[in-house]
């Protein structure tokens, strides 16, 4: 890339950092928590704000009833995009949704407070991430640069209940098809690998009798099937990812139900459970050999009938063909503009991102986050950011995008 291309972009991005850091403040003050699942209003303010940088804004709204059964009260995608010439199409995504606030804040966590260059709010890394894609393809546009291709911002709401609302909506219906992705992320690291989830649900019910004369329960099996998880799960300590970052399987009972009052035996008992996959991992062992354990366990007891139903499979993210190249790129433009040595990693929380991969698309993970996940307290209270992280990702995804689309001219 050329000093005078390099130059225009960085003026660019100076002459706008206030502007960014005030659309970024409105927004983190603008509630977006999900539950309920509204995010109309952040939508609003993001759509008028791309609108502001010269942008053509396209809103697309899920059916109400299709946002009901995700359990959301309405929910607007917005595509922006910026054409530079004939070419591959990059997309960059975010989610402007959060979770509910929560207790242990020690400030209004929609007040977006600065102090000491540091903003605290609640979902200011995700929505940071939005005000970096906007204001760094602003730059690029306005530096009128000679590429190949199109770069695209997918600002969708649905990333605390899995993106299939976002992402995947935006891509089943058509609206989008991109060739490569860059997802929310941390500014000091590239992540290429995500945990998958594996969600489940056990039903346990109980006939008149057994076999010994007495009748089952349903408590009873249920409380040996969980107890052979755990055990299954303690088994899973010894188990390493070869990625970096991600941490072991796990298995957790995040719920049950089941009886009426204290004194009679249930005569049916379910509960959900969640298998955190390692990329390592094939979901189709991982589940089959779930199930076979349950199956196994609720078995040894007479008179029970056991029922297992998959609620949702979502496979680890793994790098794809073609992602190596633009990985190169942003490894490059990133450890060039932090002045230190920026590698990938793979990611233990849930993104909406693996949506872009499963389909086949590239996809890599890099935003205004911190170094790690716990040094900003991520989705919890004080969550907080670094400005400084937020000039630097915009910086370089502007820079990454110059340099990748020339690339691929």
């Amino acid at each position: 890339m050329d000093d005078d291309l390099k130059n225009r972009i960085h003026q660019n991005l100076v002459a706008r950092r206030a502007e960014q850091f005030e659309f970024l403040r409105r927004l983190v003050g603008t509630r977006s928590e999900n539950p309920p699942g509204d995010g109309e209003a952040a939508a609003e303010l993001t759509a008028g704000t791309l609108k502001g940088l010269g942008f053509a804004v396209e809103r697309h709204r899920v059916p109400n009833e299709l946002a009901a059964r995700h359990g959301m009260a309405r929910i607007t995608n917005l595509v922006a995009r910026s054409p530079f010439g004939s070419g591959n199409v990059v997309a960059l995504h975010a989610s402007g949704d959060t979770r509910p606030a929560g207790e242990g804040w020690t400030a209004d966590p929609f007040q977006a407070a600065i102090d000491n260059g540091v903003m605290r709010g609640l979902g200011v890394l995700g929505k940071a991430d939005i005000a970096a894609y906007a204001y760094a393809l602003a730059a690029l546009r306005d530096a009128d640069p000679d590429l190949a291709g199109t770069v695209e911002l997918h600002v969708t709401f649905d990333g605390e209940t899995g993106g299939e609302l976002g992402p995947l909506w935006l891509m089943r219906k058509g609206i989008v098809n991109p060739d490569y992705a860059v997802a929310s992320g941390l500014a000091h690291g590239i992540g290429t690998a995500t945990m998958g989830d594996l969600q489940m649900e056990v039903t346990l019910e109980a006939g008149e009798a057994t076999g010994r004369g007495r009748p089952a329960d349903a408590m009873a099996t249920a409380g040996r099937v969980i107890g052979a998880l755990y055990d299954m799960n303690d088994a899973f300590a010894g188990i390493v990812s070869s990625v970096k970052g991600v941490a072991r399987p796990s298995l957790v009972v995040g719920e049950i139900a089941g009886g009426s009052r204290p004194d009679r035996r249930p005569g049916r008992v379910a509960f959900g459970l969640v298998r955190r996959m390692i990329p390592d991992e094939d979901p189709g062992v991982a589940e089959k050999s779930l199930t076979r354990l349950i199956a196994e366990v609720a078995s040894l007891e007479d008179g029970i009938d056991c029922r297992i139903r998959r609620l949702k499979l979502v496979a680890p993210m793994k790098p794809g063909p073609g992602t190596a190249r633009l990985q190169a790129t942003l490894e490059a433009q990133a450890s060039e503009s932090a002045g230190e040595a920026i590698g990938a990693y793979g990611v233990s929380f849930d993104t909406p991102a693996r949506h872009y991969a499963a389909l086949g698309v590239p996809t890599l993970l890099y935003g205004a986050g911190p170094a790690t996940a716990e040094e900003a307290n991520m989705g919890g209270p004080d969550e907080r950011l670094k400005l400084d992280d937020l000039r630097l990702a915009t910086e370089v995804v502007a820079l990454t995008l110059a340099r990748f689309l020339a690339q691929t001219a």
